[in-house]
């Protein structure tokens, strides 16, 4: 593809998974709003666009070994969504509670910012372990179904595939304002200067859940949920 001022940004990383490093370093969002073009979100961040396009152009070249999850069997991409997303958002928010505790011991009275930052996160925490059981037990099984049996085959849990789907996209928006309001928290996960090794730590640990779900909802508001729509129209 080539990359214009007003290609999708959501295009951008469906065809060029490896652009995604750079859209995180430029801070565009491309999985939540992604269906903006490259020229919107680069004005929302007063960005210079021509650098931008020049950046992806040069570093983000599709590789040979990578998997297409445009083509690739549904049922097989949400099992890579289980076992590297959720699974490594479970891990992450063991250890970030982990790192939490110890720094609001220390650092709560005289940084209240570390304070509201862990409500944040527990709250995070409580509705991303809600969704991803409603994924795991019930979205994910019904689309694998859908796929192999088609519509007729489905037990009538939803009226159209479309409905927790939706639901699953709200979902999606709520946890990305909750990792913007935390970004704010954190002033863009910039410990102050005289942050102790387990504060920077937690910083550190709290971007890197943030890079990953935004990976990971990327990869299903824009490949899977859509793909599964087109299958539940075309097999009605």
């Amino acid at each position: 593809m080539v990359i214009t001022s007003d290609t999708e940004v959501r295009q951008i990383a469906i065809d060029r998974p490896t652009a995604i490093p750079l859209l995180e370093e430029f801070g565009i969002d491309y999985c939540c709003g992604g269906q903006q073009t490259l020229a919107q979100a680069c004005a929302k961040k007063n960005l210079q666009i021509a650098p931008v396009i020049a950046a992806l152009e040069h570093e983000s070249h599709p590789t040979q070994t990578a998997t297409d999850w445009q083509t690739a069997p549904l049922h097989v991409l949400a099992e890579h969504i289980v076992a590297k997303h959720h699974g490594f958002t479970r891990q992450q928010l063991v250890l970030l509670h982990a790192l939490m505790e110890k720094v609001e011991h220390r650092h709560g009275a005289t940084h209240p910012e570390i304070l509201a930052t862990g409500k944040a996160l527990s709250a995070l925490a409580a509705e991303l372990t809600h969704h991803f059981i409603c994924e795991e037990n019930i979205l994910f099984p019904y689309i694998a179904k859908l796929e192999q049996e088609g519509q007729a085959a489905l037990p009538p849990m939803f009226g159209s595939v479309s409905q927790p789907i939706q639901k699953m996209m709200m979902d999606h928006d709520r946890a990305g304002d909750e990792l913007r309001h935390i970004r704010t928290l954190t002033n863009n996960y910039q410990p102050p200067q005289e942050a102790c090794t387990t504060f920077r730590a937690l910083y550190r640990a709290l971007e890197e859940l943030e890079k990953d779900l935004h990976q990971h909802i990327h990869l299903e508001n824009n490949i899977l949920f859509p793909r599964a729509l087109e299958l539940s129209k075309a097999r009605a």
